[in-house]
């Protein structure tokens, strides 16, 4: 299921069950931010949303408690062994959430709910479908309330050729891209020579998210490659079967890019990457919020996505230290958290990372030069021995991660806050007394 199917579904679930939560009654920054989605989804829901969340009402209790089953049984025992809390208790607990905050049962495991602690804050963290199909897309639109620019930068977030583009015209370290590979032709871009670089290769789609379809080839002399996955083939064949699943999508051929020395044992053998959260501020500058240092599990796996089972950490925004690491597979959040990766015993705990100053330095500047336009961007950063390097972007960076490895809820935090400040903007911009 693909993860806009889960945030429409959740969305329309969560709409149906509006009827039975309530909002706390206060000012904070994160009850305006449910309500702006609310009124929101609600006013820009079309005739068929609108009928789905009416249908959708009469079997929000059943789905929640399908949900509560399968979840309680992929997570339920591990909890209970760490936890000590039985398994009835955790469903109640999960009933009243959903009840109460509109959190499915997923999220309470996944947001560690149960925890009595975390659960006091239940309502206060932002769910990634009021993000997602809502409010971040209110905030494009019109620019977080600001004037909306001639040119817009939209376009080169999800084609990594104009991204690469327009990192290159602003100045901002990004990798290279020796080919593209499109519709059965081969295009070179940063290569003069013959055939493939005989260097280790990363190739991805040119348009699409979460890793999906990208491979490595690493270099073993001769004209020979090995792919992650163990099959070896020569420059040609690689490039003849590049051609051929070009017909349904583009590709780029990069070089495959090494961590700094310094993190490199973290590293699993597969680039790992720092995603920053950085959001347009009250004085109309870009702050950074939120980083997460993710890892791979093992080195047959090209890329380190949370969401596809990688290991993550918290960073300290201040000192590019590393907090506990967990994994992120998304229906079972039981093995905890550890001060060492559980796959190599490698020291995650208290490790700092390089270059951290000029990471920060480098998503502002990028933020402020090349992206303007957008009011909330999620940057996926490399740590080389060079420095740091702009890997990608995402206009809508899940929250889900955030909330979970910072081991807290956004809504009240700087984040939210800025999110509220630059909704409230947005709002007053549409013309809509709020």
């Amino acid at each position: 299921m693909s993860a806009w199917s889960i945030d429409r579904i959740t969305q329309a679930l969560s709409g149906a069950m509006w009827t039975f939560s309530s909002l706390p009654d206060d000012n904070s920054a994160a009850t305006f931010v449910h309500r702006c989605f609310r009124r929101e989804s609600w006013r820009k829901a079309g005739f068929r949303e609108r009928i789905l969340m009416y249908v959708a009402l009469p079997f929000a209790p059943f789905v929640t408690l399908v949900l509560v089953i399968v979840f309680t049984a992929l997570s339920g025992r591990a909890i209970k062994k760490q936890t000590g809390k039985g398994i009835i208790r955790q469903v109640r607990e999960q009933i009243e959430i959903a009840l109460q905050c509109t959190i499915l049962p997923p999220w309470y495991y996944i947001f560690e709910l149960h925890d009595d602690d975390k659960r006091q804050r239940a309502s206060e963290y932002i769910n990634r479908f009021e993000v997602k199909t809502c409010l971040y897309r209110i905030l494009r639109d019109y620019n977080g309330g600001l004037p909306i620019p001639a040119e817009r930068s939209t376009s080169c977030i999800k084609d990594k050729l104009c991204f690469l583009s327009r990192c290159r015209k602003f100045s901002i370290t990004t990798v290279p891209v020796f080919l593209i590979v499109s519709k059965g032709k081969i295009k070179a871009i940063d290569w003069s020579g013959v055939g493939l670089p005989e260097t280790d290769l990363f190739v991805k789609p040119l348009q699409g998210e979460n890793g999906r379809n990208a491979m490595r080839w690493d270099y073993l002399g001769s004209g020979q490659y090995r792919r992650n996955d163990g099959k070896h083939t020569t420059a040609e064949e690689v490039l003849e079967n590049l051609c051929k699943a070009s017909r349904r999508r583009s590709f780029l051929v990069q070089p495959r890019l090494i961590n700094h020395r310094e993190v490199a044992d973290l590293a699993n053998g597969t680039l790992a990457t720092v995603r920053v959260m950085s959001c347009r501020n009250e004085r109309g500058e870009f702050e950074a919020t939120n980083a997460v240092f993710r890892m791979a599990q093992n080195e047959t796996v090209v890329v380190d996505n949370f969401h596809r089972g990688g290991v993550a950490a918290s960073i300290h925004l201040h000192t590019g230290e590393l907090g506990n690491g967990t994994c992120g597979a998304w229906g079972f959040t039981g093995e905890g958290w550890y001060e060492r990766h559980h796959k190599t015993g490698v020291q995650i705990l208290h490790r700092k990372l390089p270059c951290w100053t000029e990471l920060l330095g480098l998503v502002r500047h990028a933020h402020e030069r090349a992206f303007s336009d957008q009011v909330v961007i999620g940057w996926d950063v490399a740590l080389l021995d060079s420095g740091p390097c702009m890997i990608g972007i995402n206009k809508a960076p899940d929250l889900d991660m955030i909330q979970r490895i910072g081991r807290c809820p956004l809504g009240n935090e700087r984040f939210g806050k800025l999110l509220a400040f630059n909704l409230k903007r947005t709002v007053e911009a549409m013309h809509q007394p709020f």
